[in-house]
């Protein structure tokens, strides 16, 4: 009876990456920033409060209608945020 060896199984690299890491890396490829997702929904003009409270993408994701509310965004445009948002979801 033959006796089979197996080799051990490889690591792939792409595991190693924490998944905090490589979303962000995804989504840079992507291109997507929050001024061309405010962009894409019409709503630049708010871009600069975004960049003075230092938000990207990342943490966009995690905001909530309030978060929204408390850096001066007005019931419209965070409704449009969050509805663009739920679609990429």
């Amino acid at each position: 009876m033959a006796t089979l060896i197996s080799k051990p199984a490889r690591k792939s690299v792409v595991a190693e990456v924490p998944k905090k890491v490589a979303s962000t890396v995804s989504k840079r490829r992507k291109g997507e920033t929050v001024d061309s997702f405010l962009q894409a929904l019409g709503l630049e003009k708010y871009s600069i409060t975004f960049q003075a409270e230092e938000v990207d993408m990342a943490a966009l994701l995690h905001m909530t209608d309030e978060d929204l509310k408390a850096i001066g965004i007005p019931m419209g445009p965070r409704k449009k945020i969050h509805l663009a948002l739920e679609a990429k979801a």
